[in-house]
């Protein structure tokens, strides 16, 4: 018989300690969703506004120089403008006429957007106006702005506020002078007097 093969038992390879496994991969799955909600969260940002949300702004942009609006950028060629009373215009030439007779009441306006409200097929503003009438009055107007949309334009239109706030303050009256006696009844009074009471 031959010699015997001398057999080395090999030991295993050393193994890490199962606590560090564990938080190593704990971490890399911690980790990963971290990564994939990003780019989440920046399309949420990234999300581009409605027509209606564009126009809203512009409307509030185009309030900082009344004065040069071109109204067919905003509203349709059939719009109708209502009033507070029911005064109503209706077409983009009326709606032109409507603004140059406001305009010839101011000597000057500012306007503030308080609240602005968006829906697809409306958009509703709250203004807060403070404005210089022509007469030299200070007005301070508190306005709510309905307009509904056909499209990427207003087709119509109505506004709430006091129109009291626009008026003139009442003027005094003046109190009654007292009124001088007609001439006839003094001539008589004249006559009355000159009479010679012989003559009776």
């Amino acid at each position: 018989m031959g010699a015997k093969k001398k057999t080395t038992v090999r030991k295993p390879a050393r193994k890490a300690p199962a606590a560090v496994k564990t938080t190593a991969r704990k971490v890399a799955k911690k980790a990963a969703p971290a990564a994939k909600k990003k780019p989440i969260a920046a399309k949420a940002v990234a999300r581009r506004p409605t027509p209606a949300e564009e126009l809203a702004k512009r409307i509030v942009s185009a309030m900082d120089d009344e004065k040069n609006i071109d109204l067919g950028k905003f509203y349709t060629d059939d719009a109708v403008s209502v009033e507070p009373g029911g005064g109503a215009v209706t077409g983009l030439q009326a709606l032109r006429s409507k603004l140059a007779g406001w305009l010839a009441g101011l000597r000057s306006a500012n306007y503030k957007a308080r609240h602005v409200f968006v829906s697809k097929n409306a958009i509703c503003i709250e203004w807060e106006c403070e404005l210089v009438m022509k007469d030299g009055r200070q007005v301070t107007l508190n306005e709510v702005a309905v307009h509904e949309l056909r499209g990427e334009k207003i087709y119509k239109e109505r506004y709430y506020y006091d129109p009291r706030a626009l008026m003139p303050p009442a003027q005094p009256v003046a109190p009654e002078r007292p009124r001088p006696a007609p001439a006839a009844a003094a001539k008589k009074e004249d006559e009355g007097a000159s009479i010679d009471p012989m003559d009776l």
